[in-house]
């Protein structure tokens, strides 16, 4: 027996990859209540999705190491159910709708939009988390060193980028704050798209997942993170699922985070939001035209 270097598991020295490609892609956004959405698929007894974040069409050195290796992660899922996965940082990425469409043009993919100030403001939360931002740096000083933050957020042009090379029925964009009103639907909605049955339960429903919380000890944050993005990018991610599973990383981040003095505030003041909202307007507007309907929670 060996560690597979592309699955992470345990094969025969005749082992052999097999095809098995992805029937749904999850896109973004980051900070969108993805992790929610990911628990909540992983549930359901008619999807497979074996691991969350394989970054594989935008980061390059997934890139090159080729479909073979991207569609062996789907191995183990079963024909008869749904397999697909959810990476983040597609979404932003311009180049990665044209490498998804090349091999998968039949797939469906979505993606969970946020308000863009709210979720730039939770991607800066989540950095100090990370201790890639000091904590007592002011959200617009941030905002002047990463103005992905924002960039992320601009919708309008990443779903256009989709909507000319897939298919209506292909896509379906959610909008993260219909979740905190109505998860259940929400799901339905996301089953219904997967064609998978849209009245199944998942216990995950009504808890929150991966919530932002300034650690006591960012050094441990930071381990964890390096320790994660080393076996992913060595191939080993489905190691870290297994770790992931047993709770102990879980365990760590809640133990480190607990009563820590280490504090933000948790929601922007509304004297930062109005610039912003006005620098964001064109884009809310371009977005609500695609979409089809009025977005009220971001206009303020």
């Amino acid at each position: 027996m060996r560690l597979c270097p592309i699955c992470g598991m345990n094969c025969s020295e005749n082992w052999k990859p097999m095809s098995r490609m992805p029937d749904f892609i999850g896109l973004g956004a980051q900070k969108a209540g993805t992790s929610w959405i990911y628990a909540c698929l992983y549930e359901h007894p008619q999807i497979c999705i074996p691991v969350k974040e394989l970054h594989f069409f935008s980061r390059e050195r997934n890139w090159t190491r080729g479909y073979a290796w991207y569609e062996a992660c789907f191995e183990q899922c079963p024909p008869e159910r749904k397999a697909g996965e959810f990476s983040t940082s597609y979404l932003a990425d311009s180049r990665v709708p044209e490498r998804i469409q090349q091999q998968y043009p039949a797939v469906k993919l979505l993606a969970s939009l946020r308000h863009p100030i709210d979720r730039a403001y939770s991607n800066y939360v989540n950095d100090i988390k990370a201790g890639q931002v000091k904590p007592q740096t002011p959200f617009q000083d941030a905002l002047k060193h990463h103005p992905e933050y924002l960039d992320q957020g601009r919708y309008a042009v990443q779903v256009k980028q989709y909507q000319q090379l897939f298919a209506p029925d292909q896509l379906l964009w959610l909008i993260y704050e219909d979740c905190l009103k109505q998860p259940q639907d929400f799901m339905r909605r996301i089953y219904r798209f997967l064609e998978v049955d849209p009245e199944f339960v998942p216990s995950m429903l009504h808890q929150r997942v991966n919530v932002s919380a300034i650690p006591r000890a960012v050094w441990l944050e930071r381990g964890l993170t390096k320790l994660a993005r080393c076996l992913h990018t060595s191939g080993l991610h489905r190691l870290w699922w297994l770790v992931k599973k047993t709770g102990a990383a879980n365990t760590l981040r809640r133990l480190n985070a607990a009563s820590s003095p280490k504090t933000v505030p948790s929601k922007t003041p509304p004297s930062w939001r109005a610039p912003l909202l006005e620098a964001l307007e064109e884009d809310i507007d371009a977005l609500e035209d695609i979409l089809g309907r009025t977005l009220p929670e971001w206009r303020a």
